[in-house]
């Protein structure tokens, strides 16, 4: 099951989730862009069931626990490796390129005009593209965690980048240009049969409006407006020492903060494996929470959820912060359950630890 989500959402970018927390079809989880549902174990297939948590899935915006018809649904949204697909070569993307970088961004830079993709120009980006921008479909695949910034030299190559983009998944669109210049733009794309829903997805003129004049300026106005889109709602954090966990193969227990109340060292979403012998790769905090959650989870063979008291009163885990968190439990690659760790390849191992080494068990 956590094999297939990372392998998606290494592909995509984005994938999300849903697991039903109680009731009959407690465990039940489907992986939305695989349109798939992993029953647990002694659980036949169920559609009301499905369509029910398929239809939450879809809904949801982000990380986080459901409520629906006195059921409860814990939906993940997991988002890494977003890539910056800067469609234009001029001075503003000069910054836009240099800003992009410093954020984590894999960053593409495609312009029509080869001496503006040049090393020298672009030297920290991870891709130079020339080509005709009607051909952008051709020179850049589609990718879910795609934030498009169009800062093209006119209405022309707008419009030849925009009716490409809406045709494909995108986290963000951006255009820049006078109120003139995205009106033409704007027209242009609904005579061609795009819709208003369509159409106003894009964000235009792009940035947020703090009076930008220089090229440097206007790209830290739409730097900040992405981050300001890209932290809109709670995703997942992909942990990259649990992620190759899961991946080495052997079998052990994800442990997963799914609603926390008051203070909290993690958020929703973070995540631990917790090996047989009791190693983890991973945290959801430290503390005891992470030690009674690790303790418990060596011998959790079945989906379930916890509580843990986080203030000072009698049975609660003496932390300072106070408040509840709520945590999910889910056995991963049962069908190894006799596997040793010191039978995982070498290249999982490290004094004994797990590293954060993708790998498969007999690679």
């Amino acid at each position: 099951m956590y094999q297939k989500i990372y392998d998606v959402v290494e592909k995509r970018g984005r994938t999300r989730t849903g697991i039903i927390l109680g009731g009959e079809y407690a465990g039940l989880k489907y992986l939305a862009e695989e349109d798939c549902f992993f029953y647990p174990d002694n659980k036949t297939g169920e559609k009301a069931a499905e369509d029910f948590l398929k239809e939450t899935v879809t809904a949801a915006v982000e990380t986080g626990v459901v409520k629906v018809k006195n059921q409860e649904i814990f939906v993940e949204i997991y988002e890494k490796n977003p890539r910056l697909i800067i469609l234009g070569g001029g001075h503003v993307s000069l910054p836009v390129a240099e800003i992009g970088k410093l954020l984590g961004f894999h960053v593409t830079v495609m312009d029509d005009r080869e001496d503006f993709v040049t090393q020298e120009r672009f030297p920290q980006v991870d891709e130079r593209i020339t080509g005709d921008f009607e051909t952008l479909s051709e020179k850049i695949p589609p990718y879910e965690n795609a934030w498009y910034v169009v800062v093209t030299r006119g209405h022309l190559g707008d419009s030849a980048c925009a009716r490409q983009i809406l045709k494909r998944p995108f986290a963000y669109f951006g255009m820049i240009g006078s109120k003139t210049k995205v009106r033409i733009t704007r027209e242009k794309l609904l005579e061609e049969g795009f819709t208003e829903e369509q159409v106003n997805s894009i964000h235009a003129p792009i940035g947020l409006p703090i009076g930008g004049q220089m090229p440097a300026e206007i790209a830290v106005s739409i730097m900040a407006e992405i981050v300001q889109e890209k932290n809109r709602h709670f995703r997942t954090y992909c942990d990259e020492d649990v992620e190759a966990a899961v991946l080495c193969g052997v079998s052990g227990t994800m442990v997963t903060i799914i609603e926390k109340k008051g203070s909290s060292p993690r958020g929703t979403g973070s995540k631990m494996f917790v090996f047989r012998d009791g190693r983890t790769a991973g945290s959801i905090g430290g503390g005891k929470v992470e030690f009674e959650a690790g303790k418990h989870a060596v011998n959790v063979h079945t989906t379930e959820n916890r509580v843990y008291e986080l203030g000072q009163g009698v049975g609660d885990l003496g932390m300072i912060c106070g408040g509840t968190v709520k945590v999910l439990f889910e056995p991963v690659n049962v069908e190894r359950m006799g596997q040793d760790l010191h039978n995982m390849p070498k290249s999982c191992i490290f004094d004994g630890n797990v590293i954060g080494r993708r790998c498969r068990v007999g690679s």
